[in-house]
């Protein structure tokens, strides 16, 4: 086994890799960052600052694969013989491309739901019998984060995946399922709504008269010094290298942030040894995390550090669609009227309302499903749905007081788009307190997430600085489209 493997690999699909000129064994389908990691190799690319990175935080990851500049890592997957070099970030974009040769595809349903985790499958199934529906998935498969997990879940039986199959093997042939294809936005066109998506360089344009946004939440990223270092895992992602590839982040980790209770089952599982630091200063190492150091100074060797924090909700597609925002539960909300509505026709579900277990997510996704069948003057039960949610509290984020005089904040990274906190702090404490302006100033949210990583913390920074309350604080309206986009024309072959 490679040196990070929890458990035998399938032998017929070995394949040999070289990275940096060295031979590694990988296997034929695996992702490329997670072929490395499994090799003990967590250092793939370098900032314009010239900052070592992995794959597993956030920022870009642009390589050299055969010879070709400006790969995007994440997205290569390994075949046998490729050979890959690190590449700094240079002139790199990450940016859905749209291959003009490619027929576009065209698709007119009744609802379009954007987000395939268990909200989106719980409205799937609430609609099926009678409308027609979409659902788009950016990654490769259905589950959203419970398909990540490898522990059963409250409210459901047996394990994630097994759940999650047995549910989505009940869609009909009504549900047009798209896995592995990026949303680009809601636009309105006339008495449909526009979904345009993108898979493998095609573009597909869905036409729907009402869409479901159930985007789910993103991971709070966590500010100490060189949290961007190879070695520092986004919780989702430690998760997906486990459960999905069945490869340790590290063979003994550190679990940095307020809820370490959501990754601890998951290591004692795969028998990894973890250390829990409740206040992370800075991590240290020479290709990957060699050490950790706490506010206390106290020394931690260690392989690895997963940062295990609280989930805050997806924002963007909700601005993106016209919605508006208000601060609830420690973080920021769409506002929505008592069918889930932020406006006619465009309803929201799941973790993207405020955080919630998997299985009230489910709920909700029913419930929304429900309300449009009466839109729709079919017979459904909402009610039902609402008493069940009435036990689910969304779940509240405590404030985050981060010790700006403990930390070289040139050192701590805001904005995987080489944007340090400094830089930010230097411009607030100017008087700048407007997000916007401090979004132009500093370059913060201008890459390809825009600010679905950062945009809190940059909020978050101004309300310590300043003393202003975080519910007075606007984040900037996510632009459309919602990712950066470019149209590839190539000459077709006579």
């Amino acid at each position: 086994m490679r040196p990070l493997d929890l458990y035998e690999k399938d032998s017929s699909k070995r394949i040999t890799i070289y990275f940096e000129g060295k031979a590694l064994e990988a296997y034929d389908g695996e992702k490329l960052p997670v072929a490395l990691l499994a090799n003990r190799i967590y250092w793939i690319t370098t900032s314009l600052q010239g900052r070592k990175r992995g794959a597993f935080t956030f920022g870009p990851l642009p390589v050299v694969v055969n010879g070709v500049k400006n790969m995007n890592g994440r997205k290569t997957v390994v075949r046998n013989g490729m050979r890959i070099e690190r590449q700094n970030y240079g002139e790199f974009q990450e940016v859905v491309e749209i291959d003009e040769n490619k027929e576009t595809v065209q698709e007119v349903v009744d609802v379009a739901v954007i987000g395939g985790g268990m909200a989106g499958i719980g409205a799937v199934l609430e609609l099926q019998e009678h409308l027609t529906v979409a659902i788009i998935e950016e990654r490769g498969w259905l589950g959203g984060a419970m398909s990540l997990k490898g522990i059963t879940q409250e409210g459901f039986e047996g394990s994630p995946g097994e759940v999650i199959n047995e549910l989505t093997s009940k869609f009909n042939e009504n549900v047009k399922v798209f896995k592995g294809t990026i949303s680009l936005g809601v636009f309105d066109e006339g008495e449909y709504f526009l979904v345009p998506a993108v898979k493998k360089g095609q573009l597909i344009e869905i036409m729907a008269k009402k869409v479901i946004l159930a985007t789910g939440a993103v991971e709070n990223i966590l500010l100490f010094e060189n949290n961007d270092f190879p070695g520092v895992f986004r919780l989702d992602f430690a998760l997906e290298v486990m459960n999905k590839w069945g490869v340790a982040p590290g063979r003994k980790v550190a679990i940095v942030g307020r809820r370490p209770e959501r990754i601890i089952p998951e290591l004692e599982k795969w028998g990894i040894e973890y250390v829990v630091v409740p206040n992370p200063k800075r991590v240290e190492g020479e290709e990957w995390v060699e050490r950790l150091i706490d506010m206390n100074n106290n020394v931690y060797e260690v392989d690895a550090v997963i940062m295990s924090d609280y989930r805050i909700p997806d924002i963007n597609p909700v601005t993106q669609a016209g919605g508006k925002l208000t601060f609830k539960w420690g973080y920021y909300v769409p506002v929505i009227d008592e069918q889930n509505r932020i406006r006619e026709g465009i309803y929201v579900a799941g973790s993207a309302t405020g955080i919630k277990p998997h299985y009230a997510n489910y709920l909700e996704g029913r419930l929304v499903g429900a309300y449009i069948l009466k839109e729709f003057n079919y017979k459904s039960t909402p009610a039902v749905y609402r008493e069940k949610l009435e036990k689910y509290e969304p779940e509240a984020l405590p404030p985050l007081h981060v010790d700006f005089k403990a930390m070289d904040l040139k050192d701590v990274q805001i904005c995987g788009c080489d944007v340090d906190l400094k830089k930010v702090d230097d411009v607030v404490k100017q008087g700048i307190t407007d997000l916007q302006i401090v979004k132009r100033l500093t370059h913060l949210a201008m890459g390809f997430c825009q600010g679905r990583f950062c945009l809190f913390n940059g909020a978050i920074l101004v309300s310590q600085r300043t003393g202003k309350e975080m519910s007075t604080i606007d984040l900037p309206v996510a632009r459309p489209p919602l990712k950066n986009v470019r149209v590839k024309a190539l000459a077709k072959e006579e």
